[in-house]
Parts: structure tokens; C-alpha cells; sequence
């Protein structure tokens, strides 16, 4: 599967009957290594079922004495009794609110019965379909208190060639709170060799972007190009930058305001383009390492990924500065952890606004700044009690969603939600209780501030709600 069609598979939140063992399947399967996404423009910020089995690295901090700060624990006494949806759905989505430990803000969404509800950049979203698959109708919903207020649809048509291939369909967005949410219908399917999915930008509600595929595996490639919503024009973003050296990509990773990109391929590594510039150059040629891995940090910063240690079983991570050149090291000889042994302690790399979790040996947590080299210590908590955890940041990296399982739900069965707050230095846990009825197929970010469970009815798939929390 490749990053079109996984990401496609995440969009549609509702699977149909027939995709029931298949997501059970996937929830119970390991998961490969996977690069970590930082939301820059028009990566969207979508987790899932699939990433439940998070890989781990071990990490020694090069400087532990920089551990300047903590993040405060609050374990939430109250217990969230998690409601199952039961019974015909409402003709439209209702929305009931709550508050559990005077600290934590749930949003219950109860969905009309049937299928093609999804949600993500901060709204909830529905497409009605035909019998084919094609959209009739698309409608958008902000979540605003104890309301659902209905959002106005715009649609924009396109149609542009890419390595052969007509690339034609419409795009279904909205404007709310200054951003755009944006949905297209794609290929529907794998039965194509090619496919193309639109994200939004962050800041600007004049275009999107659309990036073009082909393949799949081995043989995947994209292709990056601006849409401007109010005309359908197409803008090829990286013409004249000589990104052809990089070729074929994999993926593409931008500034917020497209000045630049990490280039990065399966097959020929990770080169900087520079769009102003018009350079497309190497990364181990100009920094002099052998990358293995690179990503955005907040600013203009990158965050490189060497592998060092015997048998290249650690890694170092640096940050370059392409403006000046500069290069410094921030953390080095991490070894690598591999996932099925004991004990389970390490780092997990990476999540946005250039920080990572580390572990110890005795489960003790620490987040990582790899930008500065300092560490924020949770105190109070162990990871050692917790079945196979996750850590997922919002878009802009200042929140990170931890997760454990094993509750009574199918699915994903989330025992435990919490909330690293790292501007406030809080991390509230709150424990769940839900029962077998309920099948859980996702954990994500709904906006900046709210965390997203996506629930069915473990018998119905057609009966379903969207859970929101705000810590």
C-alpha cells in the first residue's frame, strides 16, 4: 500500500461491512517503521488505527543536564463511562457535551445511520454517495460547544496531466475559523495504477495542495502542484528547481510558505529544493552526512537523521540551517530498540515542532527538544504499567496524545487518553470504560485542541460516533 492509498484508507472513517476483519487484521498486525509527519503545508495530520504499534528507538540524552523542566501529572479520579451508539441514528448528527473531573471537556457525536462520515481539520464531515461510489452531495459541520453548525460547501473542478496520465475530479472544501478543510474522491479504489488526494495549507484559503501519484510499492511515485480554489488553475510548484535529480519522490515536505521542500525518495535519499533559488541539491552533499532521515522543525530548520554505532544500530540527530550552512549535533549514539523485546523503553521519533519521547530503562518519560537539546521530565509516570502506548502530536507539536489499550471496546479498545500539554507543562490521564459493544476504529487530533475516537457498533457498522476530547 502506498502513502496515497494508506492516507485514502484513513479518510473514509466508515469502513463498509465487508472491511471489518480487514481492520481487524491491520489493528493486530506489527506495523513497519514509518517516517514521522510534522503537519507542514498540506500534510495533514491524520492517525489512525494503524498506528497503534508505534516503533521504538532507545535514546541516551547527550546532555541530561538539561532536563530544566517538568510536565505536572494529573490523574483524572473519575472514570469516563463510554456510551456505545445503540438504536436508529438521528436524520441529522447531534451532538451531546460533558465534563468529566471538572477537567476534561467530551463532545458526543452521535452520526446518522449509513456510511461516508469522516472528519479532520477541525470539522466533521459527510459524503453521500451513488451506488458507484461517486459523490452526490458533500456537507461539512464545525463542532462548537454544545453545537453542530452546518458549514458552506464550495467545489472546485480541475483537470491536469501528469507522466501521461489525466488527472480530473472535483474538490469539496469549506472556510472555517481561517482554514480551509478540503476532501476529494480520488481514484475510489486501488484498482488504478494512479491516485491524488488534496490537503489544505496551512494559513491560506485561496488554494490547496494536490499531489499526483502513480505506482504502488516499490514502483510508487508523487508529484506536487498548487490548485487555486476560486479557478481550478493548476501551478507546477516545483518546475525549474531541478528536482529531477531527486526523481523519482516518494514525498514531499513543506515550509508553510512553500519557499522550500525536503525531497525525499526510496531510491535515490533526501535532497533540499529550494524554490526561490531554483536548487535542488543532496543533503549528504551539503551537509556532508549520510542522512538518514530529515524534517522540518518549526522554522526554516532542519532535523537530520545519521545512523552511527556498531553495525549502524544508533543514530545521531543534528539540525541544519540552510541559510547559513550551520551544523550542530543535538543528541548522538541512540541506539535503535528493536520493538518485540524486553524491556520496552526507548525514543519515539518523531513528532512535530522538532520533539521526540524518550524512555528509560524503568519507564520513566522525558520529551525531547532535538532542535535544542533540552528535555521536559513527566513526572509521577511510568510507562512500565501500559500496554503498548502511543504518542501522537497535534499539527503544530505543542500537545501530545498519549494512548494505551486494552479495554473492553473492539477494536482499538482505548483504556487510558491523556494530554502532554507542553506549553502549560500539565499531562492529564484520563482511564475509560467501554464496553464490548462498542468497536473503536481511530485515534487522532480533530483540530489543535480536541482529541477524536471514531466508534461503531461492534454488530452495525452503519451505527457510529465521533468522541472529541478536550484536556
Amino acid at each position: 500500500m502506498n502513502l496515497e492509498e494508506y492516507k485514502g484508507a484513513l479518510d473514509r472513517l466508515t469502513p463498509a461491512p465487508d472491511l471489518k476483519d480487514r481492520i481487524r487484521d491491520t489493528l493486530d498486525a506489527p506495523a513497519p517503521l514509518s517516517r514521522p509527519r510534522r503537519r507542514r503545508a498540506g500534510l495533514t495530520a491524520l492517525a489512525a488505527a494503524a498506528a497503534v504499534a508505534c516503533t521504538f528507538l532507545v535514546a541516551m540524552a547527550a546532555s541530561p543536564e538539561l532536563r530544566t523542566a517538568v510536565l505536572t501529572l494529573f490523574r483524572l479520579e473519575e472514570t469516563e463511562q463510554v456510551p456505545a451508539p445503540t438504536g436508529e441514528g438521528p436524520e441529522q448528527p447531534e451532538l451531546t457535551q460533558s465534563t468529566i473531573g471538572q477537567q476534561v471537556e467530551v463532545q458526543y457525536i452521535r452520526l446518522p445511520d449509513g456510511f461516508g462520515w469522516s472528519y479532520g481539520d477541525n470539522v466533521l464531515c459527510q459524503a453521500e454517495r451513488a451506488d458507484d461510489g461517486s459523490i452526490l452531495a458533500f456537507h461539512y459541520w464545525a463542532a462548537e460547544g454544545d453545537e453542530l453548525i452546518p458549514l458552506e460547501t464550495s467545489t472546485t473542478q480541475f483537470s491536469t496531466v501528469w507522466d501521461g496520465v489525466t488527472y480530473t475530479d472535483t474538490v469539496y472544501w469549506c472556510v472555517y475559523e481561517g482554514e480551509v478543510s478540503c476532501y476529494n474522491n480520488g481514484t475510489a479504489g486501488m484498482a488504478l495504477d494512479y491516485d491524488f488526494y488534496v490537503s489544505s495549507i496551512g494559513g491560506r484559503t485561496d488554494a490547496v495542495l494536490l499531489t499526483l501519484s502513480q505506482g504502488s510499492q516499490m514502483d510508487y511515485r508523487q508529484y506536487p502542484v498548487l490548485l487555486d480554489l476560486a479557478t481550478g488553475e493548476i501551478t507546477d510548484l516545483l518546475d525549474g528547481t531541478g528536482w529531477e535529480t531527486a526523481a523519482p519522490l516518494t514525498e514531499v515536505q513543506w515550509m508553510d510558505d512553500l519557499s522550500a521542500a525536503i525531497l525525499s525518495s526510496d531510491r535515490t535519499g533526501w535532497f533540499y529544493c529550494d524554490r526561490e533559488g531554483k536548487t535542488t541539491a543532496s543533503l549528504n552533499e551539503l551537509t556532508g552526512l549520510e542522512v538518514f532521515s530529515a524534517y522540518f522543525a518549526e522554522d526554516s530548520t532542519l532535523i537530520l537523521l545519521t545512523l552511527s554505532g556498531q553495525d549502524g544500530d544508533c543514530c545521531d540527530v543534528w539540525t541544519w540551517q540552510p541559510d547559513s550552512g550551520t551544523l550542530t549535533q543535538t543528541f548522538s549514539q541512540l541506539p535503535v530498540y528493536q520493538r518485540h523485546e524486553e524491556p520496552s523503553y526507548g525514543f519515539q521519533f518523531f513528532f512535530g515542532g522538532g520533539r521526540g519521547i524518550y524512555v528509560t530503562e524503568d519507564g520513566s518519560v522525558s520529551v525531547l527538544d532535538l532542535v535544542t537539546g533540552e528535555t521536559i521530565a513527566v513526572e509521577n509516570f511510568s510507562l512500565a504499567q501500559w500496554d503498548t502506548p502511543t504518542f501522537i502530536a497535534n499539527p503544530s507539536g505543542t500537545k501530545v496524545l498519549f494512548a494505551s489499550y486494552g479495554g473492553q471496546a473492539d477494536g482499538l479498545g482505548i483504556s487510558s487518553l491523556g494530554v502532554m500539554d507542553l506549553e502549560r507543562g500539565t499531562f492529564t490521564l484520563l482511564d475509560r470504560d467501554s464496553s464490548a459493544d462498542l468497536y473503536e476504529a481511530s485515534l487522532g487530533w480533530f483540530d489543535e485542541d480536541r482529541v477524536a475516537i471514531c466508534g461503531y457498533a461492534a454488530e452495525d457498522f452503519t451505527q457510529s460516533c465521533l468522541y472529541l476530547y478536550r484536556f
